[in-house]
């Protein structure tokens, strides 16, 4: 089943956690951020990648921009395994 959900090209981990519903997750992996959902009839999935530091920017991480990576094409049963997912593709 298709996953219904949209995710930006570019955002912040400020701005997922504000859209993030408490079903979901934001999780900071090494140089990547795990994202989770509920959507229709199951979890959506997407791996974003750091394209600022908090080095250059002198911002917080939460602040610093992400683009994203992959997102799922299909649902998950929960959002385990939607995160397992989001970590087989962050590798």
């Amino acid at each position: 089943m298709k996953a219904y959900y949209d995710f930006e090209e570019i955002t912040s981990m400020e701005n997922l956690q504000l859209k993030v519903s408490s079903y979901g997750a934001v999780l900071r992996y090494g140089d990547k951020v795990l994202v989770t959902d509920i959507a229709w009839k199951g979890f959506a999935a997407a791996v974003y990648e750091f394209v600022e530091s908090p080095e250059e920017d002198g911002l917080a991480d939460i602040e610093c921009r992400l683009s994203l990576l992959e997102m799922t094409d299909e649902v998950f049963e929960d959002g385990g395994h939607a995160i397992a997912w989001c970590m087989e593709k962050a590798k």
